[in-house]
């Protein structure tokens, strides 16, 4: 029996709670050194599903993707958008580095949002999907989660997941949460969840320009749209 726990832990794939795990996927710096140095994969895992956990739009969930959605297009790939809660702004993402023709947006709830976002995932072509959980609604469970995380594996892909911080307390296959929060200008990270040694204090990084730190911002910089909006298409059931 002692031979067999023995075995047991010196499996590779196992890791213990005080010590640092090493890289389980490819990573992409997320562009903030100091959010780098406390992910294991020294920036976001590619071939994962990330979770964001935030209650408003504006506190910084998007530009805080922005630096690697950037790589993300330089390698050739596209991002996706899947339900987002505003119509993109086509001239704030371009001015930030995404190319409006590299650029997705899916309209679409429910079921039909977790369809999209795998099959987008699988396919391959997206480096990076962003999706809105909330407009999910209640058939986001755990092993829907659980496919987009696979369809991430497959499809090499970075996954974001927006959740609400209500689901922190709730199970999930993601091997990266963070829960995000806005202070004086700064948006401050807690690690929920990650491989290895999660640091106890939150990071603080700065993703908005430095005029805007003295202000409150409550509107994110990509939405609304008062331009052009970049290629959307609607998901329905008909």
């Amino acid at each position: 029996m002692q031979r067999v726990f023995d075995n047991i832990l010196r499996d590779p794939a196992l890791w213990y709670g005080g010590q640092v795990a090493p890289a389980a996927y490819r990573g992409i710096s997320s562009g903030f050194p100091a959010l780098d140095r406390a992910l294991p994969e020294a920036g976001w895992p590619m071939g994962a599903l990330v979770e964001l956990l935030v209650d408003r739009t504006g506190a910084g969930e998007l530009s805080l993707l922005m630096p690697a959605l950037r790589t993300v297009c330089a390698e050739g790939r596209r991002v996706a958008l899947v339900a987002p809660p505003h119509l993109p702004h086509a001239r704030a993402w371009d001015a930030a580095g995404i190319p409006l023709d590299r650029l997705l947006v899916v309209e679409a709830e429910g079921a039909e949002l977790l369809w999209s976002a795998e099959q987008i995932l699988q396919s391959g072509e997206c480096g990076a999907l962003l999706a809105w959980m909330p407009a999910a609604g209640r058939v986001l469970d755990y092993r829907a989660l659980q496919r987009l995380h696979l369809a991430a594996g497959k499809g090499d892909a970075l996954c974001i997941a927006y959740r609400g911080t209500h689901a922190q307390a709730a199970p999930s296959p993601a091997p990266l949460r963070l829960r995000l929060e806005t202070a004086d200008g700064a948006l401050r990270i807690h690690i929920a969840k990650c491989r290895g040694a999660a640091r106890a204090r939150p990071i603080p990084v700065y993703p908005f320009p430095a005029h805007w730190i003295a202000s409150d911002v409550t509107t994110p910089s990509v939405f609304p749209a008062t331009a052009s909006p970049p290629a959307r298409m609607r998901v329905s059931a008909g």
